[in-house]
């Protein structure tokens, strides 16, 4: 096999189908084993010549809507597998242990992410609006988590409503202004761990200017800086989990009804 997205080689690796892969994308990098095998391109810029020189049995992708899915299947057998919210995240991962006859790893890994993130929104939480780290200037424009994600889920999880409470269908960003409008209970910044991931204190800096806002006013800036931050693999249990704390830290008392 070959897995042209992170996610779906995480999972492989995770539901005991690792050791049939033959190569991964160029992100790929978890597990370590990964980086002992050969690298395949993109799922939107697949190595042609280095898949088919792998004659891979089946090659596996995420269904984005910019694949090339008519050029990879021309290859040879390609699934192309839903990979943005819980529910589709779930599925695929059961398809995959059908694809591997690894469906017991695989029915036991659905499992733990449905019980751990298919929660219902804290009816009490408080209203967090979770954003992405930028590395490449300062804030002009807010790129956010949307509530109908698997990153929504996990935010879900932690207890939280998710501040932005409408889902969003195209790109998730806000301008100042909008942020200002949508005034949050806490803001969370999610950082990679990454060298070219912008520092703590630049990024508390550049939200610590935006006085007007309420979590600005409390002290609810924090930064989150995880390997796990933009997975979107079976490691987004650990982040729901990171998130957990981190909202009981800047909202401690008794847990919200769900």
């Amino acid at each position: 096999m070959v897995s042209l997205s992170p996610a779906i080689t995480e999972t492989l690796f995770a539901i005991g189908a690792g050791s049939d892969l033959v190569g991964v994308s160029d992100y790929d990098d978890y597990p370590e084993a990964v980086k002992r095998l050969p690298h395949t391109g993109t799922a939107l810029t697949p190595g042609y010549e280095a898949i088919v020189r792998l004659a891979p049995t089946l090659i596996l992708c995420e269904a984005a809507a910019s694949a090339p899915k008519r050029e990879l299947s021309a290859l040879g057998l390609t699934k192309f597998l839903a990979w943005l919210s819980l529910e589709d995240i779930v599925a695929s991962t059961r398809l995959l242990g059908a694809f591997t006859e690894h469906a017991a790893g695989a029915d036991a890994l659905a499992t733990r992410l449905w019980d751990g993130l298919a929660v219902g929104e804290a009816k009490n939480g408080p209203r967090v609006l979770l954003v992405l780290g930028d590395a490449t200037s300062k804030l002009s424009e807010i790129f956010f988590i949307k509530k109908n994600s698997i990153h929504g889920s996990a935010l879900r999880a932690a207890g939280a409503r998710n501040a932005m409470a409408a889902d969003v269908s195209g790109v998730p960003r806000l301008s100042l202004e909008e942020l200002l409008h949508l005034d949050p209970d806490a803001i969370i910044v999610l950082l990679a761990t990454t060298a070219d991931a912008p520092s703590e204190a630049r990024v508390l800096a550049d939200y610590g200017a935006l006085e007007p806002l309420t979590a600005q006013k409390n002290g609810r800036i924090s930064v989150l800086r995880s390997a796990e931050a933009f997975v979107v693999g079976p490691r987004i249990l650990t982040l729901a989990e990171q998130l957990r704390r981190e909202v009981a830290r800047m909202f401690p008392g008794p847990a919200p009804a769900h």
